[in-house]
């Protein structure tokens, strides 16, 4: 269940980020569109979310969800989604 609620979660905060990262993409390069991903874009989708989504928090702390669980795991899973793709580019780069 709670898998599920961070699915959830993790897809609406991305939303912002994807956008910003796709920006950034299109401008700097792919790679550069990655690490904003897993990085400063993390700031946006969290700006983003508490901007457009907040009172949904109230969802996820009476599931016993902190804003401070939530986004570190927003953070770990962009940047382990991240480290595979930078990887990979590099290779194939080569």
């Amino acid at each position: 269940m709670r898998f599920n609620i961070f699915t959830k979660y993790y897809i609406d905060f991305n939303m912002f980020n994807i956008v910003f990262s796709l920006i950034i993409a299109l401008s700097s390069g792919f790679m550069w569109g990655v690490v904003n991903f897993s990085s400063f874009g993390i700031l946006i989708g969290y700006w983003g979310y508490h901007l457009f989504k907040e009172q949904e928090y109230y969802l996820y702390h009476n599931l016993g969800l902190s804003k401070r669980k939530l986004v570190i795991r927003v953070w770990i899973t962009n940047i382990l989604i991240a480290i595979p793709v930078l990887l990979l580019t590099y290779i194939i780069k080569s």
